[in-house]
């Protein structure tokens, strides 16, 4: 990992949500790697699914820098690890610039702790303002000069409007911002259906399910080559400062251990990981193993411990539930004591049965006895604090974790399941137990980001290998 970043960035920030950050960064992104540069992505926040289309645009694994789970240390490490053999990157914001965990306290930090602002300053990256001006004509350029007042140390490096209806209402906005706000104006979508990625419920379809995905992002980046100045931002991404990064913890892997195999699904149906996730697993001792629940009837071989990820499990939920050899081999794992650690969507295949919002019930993996249904059209979201109830693979009870809940459907819980977590939303309010424990599987509806933990890692990797000892002692010869 690099001890300094010094490639070329930009932040892509909004005064909104649905402003066109993501149009705007995968448009830049895409724009930029026709002109032959490795293009490194980041999203800031916890979201995996517009990082999924950031990652598709770029050809590398899209980081999130989430400074709530993180800390200003493992924002930059995650900066660093992206950074390594890329040329430029692009930081794509989340809500507002400002937006995060409120306002902090006199003397408590940045004002704005977890908002797209702090992560450009942690970055120390120039910020590209998205403004959508479909509704408003000379009143963009107070939107703009707020954001420079509120902050005046942020490097605003210029403006980009979007959905701009005609060439008379660009240059109204764009003199506008020029003359009242003095601040650069460095292009102008037009309003054009054509190059929007289409959304569902808070979020974009995902990228596994937009078949036009390719196509758009071409347009996208046709848009910005023709209505921006590209070479402008780059000039101006040229500009980032270079940041130091500390040291990272000494890799922790157990000289001359056979490496722990851990199979780790990934296919359509599970695709939202956080890459530092496997990564660290690796760096801990781990040999990663992936499999597709969708298409393989048996698990790989000398598994020492499965991952089921997050991502579209009800979307599949049909074809999941016909695979009946893969859960069968699945039951009989978690028979035998191989550990398992399952999060979003893995929760849902591990249920007993899946119901989906059509009203079909599909028989899953039967790991755990829960039923889950998945009724609600806009799903609780959000950053979750989590307190272990119990010693696990995680680690002890008591210790304190950070992750991000987007998946919140209905649970029937069976009584022979221990609570994994006490639970708090990112202010400290309860909100109950969460997670359920089964001798050695633990599963929870909360994606956790294990560079959060820089014992974490190695913490599993023991956790797995303890388990195979255990196993092949159970199983030896007297």
């Amino acid at each position: 990992m690099l001890d300094e970043v010094t490639i070329p960035r930009l932040v892509v920030a909004g005064v909104q949500t649905s402003a066109g950050k993501t149009t705007v960064a995968l448009g830049i992104a895409a724009a930029l790697r026709r002109r032959g540069l490795v293009v490194q992505t980041f999203k800031v926040g916890a979201d995996i699914r517009d990082g999924a289309y950031l990652a598709h645009v770029s050809g590398r694994p899209c980081r999130n820098l989430d400074v709530w789970m993180l800390g200003e240390t493992g924002v930059r490490r995650a900066l660093a690890r992206g950074a390594v053999e890329a040329d430029v990157a692009v930081i794509e914001g989340a809500l507002g610039i400002f937006d995060g965990q409120g306002l902090a306290g006199p003397g408590t930090g940045y004002a704005f702790p977890g908002s797209t602002a702090e992560v450009a300053r942690l970055a120390a990256a120039p910020v590209l303002l998205v403004l959508d001006v479909s509704q408003v004509g000379e009143t963009a350029a107070a939107l703009a000069l707020g954001v420079r007042t509120l902050d005046p140390s942020l490097r605003i490096a210029g403006t980009l409007l979007n959905k701009v209806a005609n060439e008379y209402h660009r240059r109204l906005v764009e003199d506008a911002i020029w003359s009242l706000a003095t601040v650069p104006v460095l292009g102008a979508l037009p309003h054009n259906e054509a190059v929007s990625i289409p959304e569902r419920h808070r979020g974009l379809v995902p990228v596994t399910e937009y078949p036009g995905a390719d196509a758009a992002i071409d347009r996208l980046a046709a848009a910005v080559e023709r209505h921006c100045d590209l070479d402008l931002i780059l000039r101006l991404m040229r500009g980032a400062h270079a940041v130091a990064v500390p040291p990272a913890p000494p890799a922790t892997a157990v000289d001359g251990a056979v490496p722990v195999r851990i199979g780790v699904a990934f296919d359509e149906a599970f695709s939202a990981y956080y890459p530092e996730n496997l990564e660290l697993l690796a760096d801990a001792g781990a040999e990663i193993v992936p499999f597709s629940p969708l298409e393989e009837r048996a698990l790989p071989r000398e598994l020492d411990g499965i991952y089921l990820g997050s991502g579209c499990t009800e979307v599949y939920a049909g074809r999941l539930a016909r695979n009946r050899g893969l859960a069968e081999a699945m039951q009989r794992a978690v028979a035998a004591g191989l550990p398992v650690y399952a999060e979003g969507g893995g929760l849902l295949y591990a249920a007993r049965t899946l119901c989906t919002a059509d009203g079909d019930i599909h028989e899953m993996a039967g790991l755990l006895p829960i039923s889950v249904t998945v009724d609600d059209p806009a799903p609780r979201a959000g950053h979750r604090e989590l307190e272990l109830m119990a010693d696990c693979m995680l680690g002890p009870r008591g210790l304190r974790l950070r992750g991000h809940e987007y998946h919140a459907p209905t649970v029937v819980e069976a009584t022979e399941t221990g609570p994994l977590y006490a639970m708090h939303d990112s202010h400290g309010q309860p909100l109950g137990c969460e997670g359920w424990a089964s001798g050695a599987l633990i599963a929870s509806l909360v994606q956790l980001h294990f560079g959060q933990d820089p014992s974490m890692a190695p913490r599993i990797v023991a956790a797995m290998r303890a388990a195979r000892q255990e196993r092949r002692a159970a199983t030896a010869p007297a």
